[in-house]
C-alpha cells in the first residue's frame, strides 16, 4: 500500500522543511499523483492567502506554536490517553513535556532518547515510555516475550520487512514475534509511545555510543 505525506505537505508548502526532508518530499511528489495533487492545492491556497492577508504577529505565533511548539501533539490527546490509560489532563501535560529536554534520558541505542511514562491501572504491570529515535537510527532486531503496543506520534519508522508506521498509526507485536526497525529519514525524529508486556531479547548487538 502506498504511503502518503499528508503530515509533511503543509510544512513543505510553507517552505519550512530543511534538507534532506525537503528533497525526500519532492522525490515522493515526483512519483505520487495523489500527493502531488494535494501539494498543488496547498501551494495555490497558500499563494492566494498570502496575497490577501498578512497575519498579525500574535495569531501567527499561536499558529506556529500549534505546528511546532509544545502543543503540537495535542491532537493525539484522546488516543494517547486511552493508550496509556491516563486522564486527558494528564495526557496533555505529558505531550507538552515532550518539548522539555530535562524529561528525557539516554535511550537504548545511540541516537535515541527515552521518556518513562507512569500508566493508569489498566496498564499495570507493563513498562511504558515514549521513545525518540532520530532520523535514520536503527533499533536492533529483537524478540518479544509478551505483547508490545506502539503508537507513532511524529516522524515514523520502517520495519525490516518494509512495513512503515506513520503518525497516528499503531503497531501491536504479539508474544513470540520479532522485528527490527529504522526511523524514517523524511521529517522529524520518530516519537513513538510504547507499552511493553514482559521482556525482549535482542538478536543483534546495540550500536556503541
Amino acid at each position: 500500500m502506498a504511503h502518503h505525506l499528508d503530515d509533511l505537505l503543509p510544512e513543505w508548502a510553507l517552505g519550512m522543511l530543511e534538507q534532506p526532508a525537503r528533497d525526500a518530499v519532492e522525490l515522493h511528489l515526483a512519483e505520487c499523483a495523489r500527493c502531488r495533487a494535494a501539494a498543488d492545492r496547498l501551494v495555490t491556497t497558500h499563494a492566494a492567502l498570502a496575497s490577501l492577508v498578512v497575519p498579525p504577529p500574535e495569531p501567527l505565533a499561536r499558529l506556529m506554536d500549534q505546528m511546532e511548539g509544545p502543543g503540537r501533539l495535542a491532537r493525539f490527546a484522546d488516543t494517547v490517553a486511552a493508550f496509556f490509560d491516563l486522564s486527558r489532563e494528564r495526557t496533555l501535560s505529558l505531550l507538552e513535556s515532550v518539548s522539555d529536554p530535562a524529561m528525557w534520558m539516554p535511550g537504548p541505542v545511540e541516537g535515541s532518547e527515552l521518556m518513562p511514562v507512569e500508566t493508569g491501572p489498566a496498564r499495570e504491570g507493563t513498562m511504558a515510555a515514549i521513545l525518540r529515535l532520530h532520523p535514520g537510527v536503527r533499533y536492533p532486531r529483537h524478540t518479544h516475550h509478551g505483547r508490545e503496543w506502539n503508537l507513532v506520534l511524529e516522524g515514523g519508522f520502517r520495519e525490516d520487512d518494509g512495513h512503515e508506521v506513520w503518525p497516528g498509526e499503531s503497531l501491536e507485536k504479539t508474544d513470540g514475534s520479532a522485528h527490527g526497525f529504522t526511523a524514517l529519514v523524511e521529517g522529524p525524529p520518530c516519537l513513538c509511545a510504547s507499552v511493553l508486556e514482559g521482556v525482549t531479547s535482542f538478536e543483534e548487538a546495540f550500536a556503541e555510543s
